[in-house]
């Protein structure tokens, strides 16, 4: 029979299970509707990061701040205009935790629709998009409160709805921003077709391999 210990344990870690997807989802609706600088409270204060597909490291709680609210969302009190359109799930999260319960890790797929003005066409057009990539996010348990330590989206594909990842695999040049430049380039950025596999954060669940 469990102990009270191991029974305790284990009540922390499904608390801990659910807090984290809950914080993970929460992140998604920010996304869905600019709240940029809510999701920069997302993140802990010691030495985050974030990396999406071939933008580049940004490191540091300043620099979070510098991708999500100056890149992504414009600059401070920079609102998105009628028509953009941002949906993007949380899927098919498996989450495992370092030994002392205080880090743990997650893969997710993000799969998304989008209507935004691609750098490629004429400024103010709107293009409608499919999204899909895979997210390998770490996070941090800070006084009972889990944050996101790393959050890393590796994109697969950005296609026009009307053509399919097929004929155009990603549309729209991404790429390191020259006025807002991340602090490290990227680590990886393989989209359809490579066939490229972003690195399971976790083991084989019989074979611990």
């Amino acid at each position: 029979m469990a102990t009270l210990e191991e029974l305790q344990a284990r009540l922390t870690r499904l608390d801990d299970i659910n807090k984290i997807e809950r914080l993970q989802r929460i992140y998604g609706y920010y996304q869905d509707y600019g709240e940029w600088e809510k999701i920069v409270d997302l993140f802990t204060d010691n030495d985050p990061s974030v990396e999406e597909a071939d933008r580049g490291v940004y490191r540091g709680k300043e620099s979070v701040r510098r991708y999500y609210v100056d890149l992504l969302g414009g600059g401070p009190g920079h609102k998105p205009r009628p028509g953009w359109l941002n949906i993007m799930f949380q899927l098919q999260g498996v989450i495992t935790f370092e030994s002392d319960g205080l880090m743990a890790h997650a893969r997710w797929y993000g799969m998304g629709m989008e209507a935004k003005p691609i750098v490629s066409l004429h400024e103010g057009e709107l293009r409608q998009t499919w999204i899909h990539g895979i997210y390998e996010n770490s996070y941090v348990k800070e006084e009972g409160v889990w944050k996101f330590k790393k959050l890393h989206f590796n994109l697969v594909f950005r296609t026009p709805f009307e053509d399919g990842w097929l004929k155009v695999p990603v549309v729209g040049q991404l790429g390191p921003d020259p006025d807002i430049p991340p602090d490290e380039p990227p680590t990886a950025y393989y989209p359809y077709p490579s066939g490229y596999h972003v690195p399971f954060s976790f083991k084989h669940p019989v074979t611990g391999q």
